[in-house]
């Protein structure tokens, strides 16, 4: 039967477009470039809408894709607007009609219940606790739509076909990230470029960002990809798993991120560890992983070998504020340890820090650290004890329901995103990065990673069902 008419006429959008221009124009003549921003807007959102809520495929794409460029950003009233905001912003209006389209209702699990308690939080305290309530809650409302990436995925992701094109899209185009970055290194090196880098980062040491935030974050991006490529080789056999990991993991080296550095080698044992164990390590296969590594190492030792000396030079155990970067660290965890006392319970509102970090009193050169680079004591300063209990039990009972998904059922995907979660939980003890996209994105793929292996297993009954929902 024929639904509708694809000759059926569509509305003249030209009295629209001159309406708008007209009005901005008369109502603010000196801003010619909101004008074309509006006009251009009133083209490109409606077309962009459509396209997300044609394909499902292309909306997780389109949104893996933003979440790996959020150093990209335009001013709008003040705020930064990134990609993820954008295709966030437009897949609030398409979600509903994947929704509808959807085979079967979204499995809902108790984790999805605790986040969206710790979105709450969030608007809660900026808007109670804060000293600046009209600017918290503009960044709680960033915030919101971040975290809102996570159910995103969960309602576009609806089976294991789906959920394994999430997953490699993410590899793909986390692999095309890090080789941006390392052209944005070797062009510094080389030809003495600064694009995709920030120029001494480390004291007099310049370090690429890539397409990401800061060179920390490529540092944990490109470690947590090198170990979800070496847990695909080490389940499936295919080479391009293992270039995969050879060029996450020279990603990484080059980032110059002594935390990025440790955190992945700690996720590479314990996925080697596991590996062995599970009878996953040939001789043929660690024969294959060493010439990778050597691979990766001949490219990079010769480039980071003299600068990691320097970083690690830097650093004294029995004095430890002598490295600037560590210095910087300790006085912005005290700084943000201070303000915790004055609000414990409830925070004092979202990237509040910034509002009542006292740079003056350091020196001009402090007035770009207003920020914490610790994830916890991000989240214990922002929304208070509550939140950071809400927030941790959101990980402790995805983390559980996926121990429990992996009994039930063995999926080489979400073994690879449990690993490199290792990565992401160490690396964000000395950075953070859970006010931008990529981790939510990931942590969404766990959740559907859950929901999808318990709705295969449905035959299994009642246990399934309890654990699931339970």
């Amino acid at each position: 039967m024929k639904i509708g008419s694809s000759t059926a006429s569509i509305p003249n959008p030209t009295p629209l477009l001159f309406l708008i221009t007209a009005t901005v124009v008369v109502l603010w003549p000196d801003a010619s470039g909101v004008t074309a921003l509006l006009v251009a807007a009133a083209i490109a959102v409606p077309i962009a809408v459509f396209w997300l809520s044609y394909s499902a495929v292309g909306a997780v794409v389109a949104l893996i894709i933003a979440s790996t460029a959020p150093r990209l950003f335009v001013e709008i009233g003040g705020l930064k607007a990134r990609p993820e905001h954008f295709i966030c912003g437009m897949l609030c209006i398409s979600i509903f009609f994947f929704w509808k389209k959807r085979r079967q209702p979204v499995q809902w699990i108790w984790p999805d219940y605790l986040l969206i308690a710790y979105a709450a939080m969030n608007i809660f305290s900026s808007l109670f606790q804060s000293i600046e309530p009209r600017q918290t809650i503009k960044w709680a409302l960033q915030q919101v739509l971040i975290i809102l990436t996570y159910f995103f995925l969960r309602v576009l992701v609806q089976d294991r076909k789906d959920f394994r094109k999430a997953f490699m899209a993410m590899l793909v185009v986390g692999a095309v990230a890090v080789a941006y970055g390392i052209i944005c290194f070797y062009s510094n090196l080389i030809f003495g470029t600064e694009f995709g880098m920030t120029i001494a980062q480390y004291g007099d040491l310049s370090a690429p960002y890539g397409l990401q935030y800061e060179a920390n974050l490529l540092g944990s991006t490109s470690g947590a990809l090198s170990v979800m490529m070496l847990v695909m080789y080490l389940y499936d056999r295919r080479r391009r798993f293992l270039v995969g990991f050879a060029l996450a993991f020279a990603g990484m080296a080059i980032s110059l991120s002594r935390g990025a550095l440790g955190a992945t080698l700690v996720g590479l044992a314990v996925v080697m560890i596991v590996g062995l164990r599970k009878g996953l390590l040939t001789r043929q296969v660690l024969a294959n992983l060493a010439k990778a590594t050597l691979c990766a190492l001949l490219v990079v030792l010769p480039a980071v070998v003299p600068q990691y000396t320097e970083r690690f030079t830097a650093m004294d155990i029995g004095e430890p504020a002598v490295d600037p970067n560590t210095l910087t660290r300790i006085v912005q965890m005290s700084s943000a340890f201070e303000e915790v006392l004055k609000h414990p319970m409830l925070g004092g509102g979202t990237s509040s820090f910034q509002l009542a970090f006292d740079w003056q009193a350091l020196g001009e050169e402090w007035e770009d650290q207003g920020w914490i680079g610790n994830t916890e004591m991000r989240v214990l300063h922002d929304t208070g004890v509550v939140g950071l209990v809400i927030f941790i039990a959101f990980l402790v009972s995805l983390f559980r329901r996926s121990g429990k998904a992996l009994k039930i059922k063995s999926n080489p995907e979400l073994v690879a995103l449990l690993a490199s979660a290792l990565v992401y939980c160490i690396s964000f003890q000395a950075t953070e990065g859970t006010l931008l996209a990529f981790p939510w994105v990931h942590l969404g793929l766990i959740g559907c990673a859950i929901s999808v292996l318990f709705t295969s297993e449905a035959g299994n009954g009642k246990e399934t069902h309890q654990i699931v929902l339970g």
